[in-house]
């Protein structure tokens, strides 16, 4: 019987076993991300990042925003009134003999309008159409109940020589949402280049390490030679001295490097938006794009869609309506009230809505300031020099940004033809190193001109690369500028919904 039992648990544990090596297996390749390349890291983090999500957020934000204040173009409908209420009190009534008695009086009210308001955009009044009804309880020793209708009131209340801020606002709201979007593509692209500067901060890591590691192995090889030629005093104590010290030198850049790519890749894994215990390698581009840009249409393009120049327009509009809301504070208001329509009252339900009577009033109310001491004056002063100082800064903002463009649009142009010589010099000092390391074994050279190839060689392979980022940073740099992919010749458009 324990024979079976021991059997039996043995089956037991191998099958576990089995299914945790498949579950492990199964795990371990949903954290590996393989190789991804510059275009699917950038795909990646703008769509998980948190950076990304918080823009789309802000967006959203505007859009509504922006709803809200079309809304307010649009006539609305409303019910308002009063649930009916009770009220218990006593009250002094004068006789006409001049003797003051007091009486109780109970009574209830409820009423309800449902009304229907327009703004209206040229002028800034409001127009409005309603309909109500009211009902009066009074209680004693035999209750009475009123009724009050208004079938129909027709009212508009218009400011007169007033500031008029939903005009203001017509100007202001959809160039506001504008701004919001070209601020969204901005963003996206802020982070296609932030991916691309990290990119290319780890490749350069990884081609470090990889360095260092070659360094090590190459240079114990050397130090190993040097040993058997000091040995037979071909070489002096100080070569070798020499050689062991680059050795040395060699494994503690080799920890460094290690740290070093640890880290930046794992900084890279968190700007994606992964926990930093995924495998991810990199793939660096294999081509790089021919594109040509005009300075001139990138000028416009970036006038046109930057939301910097979106704003230095949203910056006058504002300065140009807080001139005129001085200036309308200051001067003569007027507000006229007209309202027609019709009303009723019954003490039966039945009869309220039947020859109904007319109502209508007509108010004009108005507000001149006559003295206080030149506030406003001051205001409309103040106003005015803020409308010139709005207008000289942003005159010399958008100067400093056409500078911008064309410096960038100039520099880009010539960051392809710095990565094609560094991609020469690159080759140039690879092949020196692998010469100087075979003029070295058969003694042509000493091992010092040895070590200036390999810091050479280094020193390229890392220069080729930083160029490749400048290269790609310039790239996205120019594009978050003009919002315009210049390589497909299209404008820049990104889904956030």
């Amino acid at each position: 019987m324990n024979r079976y039992l021991t059997t039996f648990f043995v089956y037991l544990t191998l099958s576990l076993s089995f299914f945790l090596g498949d579950l492990n297996a199964q795990q371990s390749s949903e954290e590996d991300l393989g190789s991804l390349t510059l275009e699917q890291c950038i795909t990646i983090a703008q769509d998980q990042s948190a950076v990304a999500n918080a823009a789309r957020y802000a967006l959203i934000s505007s859009k509504w925003q922006y709803r809200s204040y079309r809304a307010d173009l649009l006539p609305s409908l409303s019910l308002s009134g009063d649930a009916p209420n009770y009220n218990k009190s006593i009250f002094s009534n004068v006789l006409d003999n001049g003797q003051i008695t007091f009486s109780s009086r109970t009574q209830s009210e409820a009423s309800a309008s449902l009304s229907i308001n327009q703004n209206i955009l040229p002028t800034g009044g409001n127009l409005s159409l309603s309909t109500g009804i009211t009902r009066l309880g009074i209680f004693s020793n035999e209750n009475t109940y009123l009724w009050q209708s208004t079938p129909m009131v027709v009212g508009i209340s218009q400011p007169l020589f007033q500031f008029n801020n939903l005009k203001w606002r017509s100007r202001m709201e959809p160039l506001q949402y504008e701004i919001a979007q070209k601020e969204y593509v901005e963003e996206m692209e802020d982070i296609a280049m932030t991916v691309t500067q990290r990119f290319f901060d780890v490749y350069l890591a990884k081609i470090n390490l990889e360095n260092a590691e070659f360094n090590v192995a190459r240079n114990d090889s050397i130090y190993q030679i040097s040993q058997g030629r000091y040995n037979v005093g071909s070489i002096a104590e100080n070569d070798l001295l020499q050689s062991e010290l680059a050795l040395r030198n060699a494994e503690s850049s080799l920890t460094s490097a290690k740290i070093e790519y640890e880290r930046v890749l794992n900084e890279f894994k968190i700007l994606l938006g992964y926990p930093t215990d995924v495998e991810l390698d990199l793939e660096p581009p294999q081509e790089l794009p021919e594109i040509d840009v005009d300075i001139v249409k990138a000028r416009q393009l970036a006038l046109e869609n930057n939301s910097e120049a979106l704003n230095y327009r949203l910056s006058e509009i504002q300065a140009d309506r807080n001139l005129a809301q001085a200036k309308s504070e200051a001067s003569l208001g007027l507000t006229l009230n007209a309202n027609y329509g019709l009303n009723q009252t019954s003490k039966d339900f039945s009869d309220l809505y039947r020859d109904p009577e007319n109502r209508q009033f007509v108010t004009l109310g108005f507000e001149v300031p006559i003295f206080n001491w030149g506030k406003q004056r001051a205001q409309i002063n103040a106003a005015r020099n803020q409308q010139q100082q709005v207008a000289n800064s942003i005159d010399f903002q958008r100067r400093q940004f056409i500078q911008q463009i064309d410096y960038t649009v100039s520099q880009f142009l010539q960051l392809r033809g710095q990565v094609l010589l560094a991609a020469q010099a690159d080759t140039i000092a690879q092949r020196r190193y692998q010469v100087a390391q075979n003029r070295y074994l058969i003694g042509k050279i000493d091992i010092t001109n040895l070590y200036i190839a390999q810091d050479e060689k280094d020193s390229a392979r890392q220069a080729y690369i930083r160029e490749l980022r400048t290269f790609w940073t310039g790239w996205f740099e120019l594009r978050g500028l003009t919002l315009y992919n210049f390589e497909d010749d299209e404008p820049i458009a990104y889904d956030y919904e």
